[in-house]
């Protein structure tokens, strides 16, 4: 009899775990109640990787019980089982990081150089070939009205060189809501995904203060990481004489490997008046708000994009010779990744440079567990409102 109830016992704890557990945490600050948005999110037994969103929310599916880390820049880093997560929504407060004076690291070399050396060895060091599985989440506004959205799974096959990387692209799931009119120029509407990955995996994005002759527009400076004694940070900045559309960077990454775990880059609104051409499938307009956030995760063994978030927002003239004014938000979460070949038919490659004209193909409603990024009730709101009117 003890034994029947034994197996019984297990039987009935295997069952439990072999189906999905559906969690849902809302992070925290401990002292202001506050929500923690982009804290970075990840499963330790797959890898599997989530960000979370203005409300401080993330949602995850799990086949089994995992330890699951919670990482951000001002916070304290923790871990925590997930077997411990039971209620319907459950609330974790975390600790800031105690402010402790930051200390200014004097190096030999100018700190240029160092940074040009990071980002030649960060290059190296990407896995490459590697296949990421990634959730694209765009919201378009034109003239202060959201106007189309657009998201999906999409597999990003990396392969190549880091000096000239390719990318083949398999949509598995995609969602577009939104009305098109001969008002609006289709070159606006998104950012390239052809081009996007080879942007982060390139570093692009660092060309303008890595070159020798950016040492007369830029200071540089390195301090050290209040949150990891192995992390370094790295701020650029405009110099103040210096005129010109230049964004501000701040690049944090670990001195010991030698690699960029984070790159922050925005323009102060007093450099807007300046005429730039932005990065925005080359668009030519004046440019009234510029924000970029990258961060990469090494495991121990690999080294791949974890997430990124882009705004632009510009004005510009539409067919019709009017002023118009574009605004994009443009989200990449990478949800798992995978260094193993997998064989695919050139012919399912996506070329297109957006989702926008892509037909939706929902096999499940993978924008609640699945995508990494759970959309707060604003932008559920918006989303519904933009499906409304197809």
């Amino acid at each position: 009899m003890k034994r029947l109830l034994i197996v019984f016992v297990f039987l009935l704890h295997l069952n439990v775990f072999s189906q999905h557990v559906e969690i849902t945490v809302a992070l925290k600050d401990y002292e202001t109640n506050l929500p923690i948005e982009d804290a970075s999110i990840t499963v330790l037994n797959t890898n599997q990787g989530l960000v979370s969103n203005k409300e401080g929310v993330f949602k995850i599916s799990l086949d089994k019980p995992s330890k699951i880390q919670i990482s951000h820049t001002s916070y304290k880093t923790i871990v925590i089982n997930s077997s411990s997560l039971k209620l319907k929504e459950n609330i974790i407060y975390m600790d800031r990081i105690t402010k402790t004076l930051e200390e200014v690291i004097i190096t030999t070399k100018h700190p240029q150089e160092i940074l040009k050396k990071l980002v030649e060895n960060s290059s190296d060091k990407l896995t490459i070939p590697v296949n990421l599985k990634i959730y694209v989440r765009e919201f378009f506004k034109r003239n202060d009205k959201y106007t189309s959205f657009n998201d999906g799974l999409l597999n990003f096959y990396i392969q190549g060189r880091p000096t000239n990387v390719k990318t083949d692209i398999l949509v598995e799931q995609n969602r577009f809501y939104g009305l098109i009119d001969d008002v609006v120029d289709e070159s606006t509407l998104g950012y390239n995904l052809n081009d996007i990955i080879g942007n982060y995996y390139e570093f692009k994005y660092l060309s303008k203060v890595v070159e020798a002759y950016s040492k007369k527009k830029y200071e540089y400076e390195i301090k050290t990481f209040p949150n990891n004694e192995d992390y370094y940070i790295m701020n650029i900045r405009p110099l103040p004489e210096t005129d010109g559309y230049l964004p501000d960077f701040f690049v944090v990454y670990d001195y010991k490997k030698n690699i960029i775990i984070e790159i922050n880059s925005s323009v102060l609104t007093e450099r807007y008046e300046y005429k730039g051409v932005t990065d925005f499938l080359v668009i030519k307009g004046k440019i009234f708000n510029s924000v970029f956030n990258a961060t990469y995760k090494h495991d121990g063994k690999n080294y791949y994009l974890a997430n990124s978030k882009e705004e632009i927002g510009f004005k510009t003239t539409n067919k019709k010779k009017e002023e118009e004014r574009i605004e994009v938000k443009n989200y990449l979460v990478t949800t798992n990744f995978s260094t193993q070949p997998v064989p695919y038919d050139k012919s399912d490659v996506y070329k297109e440079k957006s989702l926008f004209n892509k037909s939706n193909t929902i096999l499940t409603n993978y924008w609640e567990f699945d995508s990494g990024l759970t959309p707060t009730e604003e932008e559920k709101q918006i989303i519904e409102s933009l499906a409304s009117k197809l």
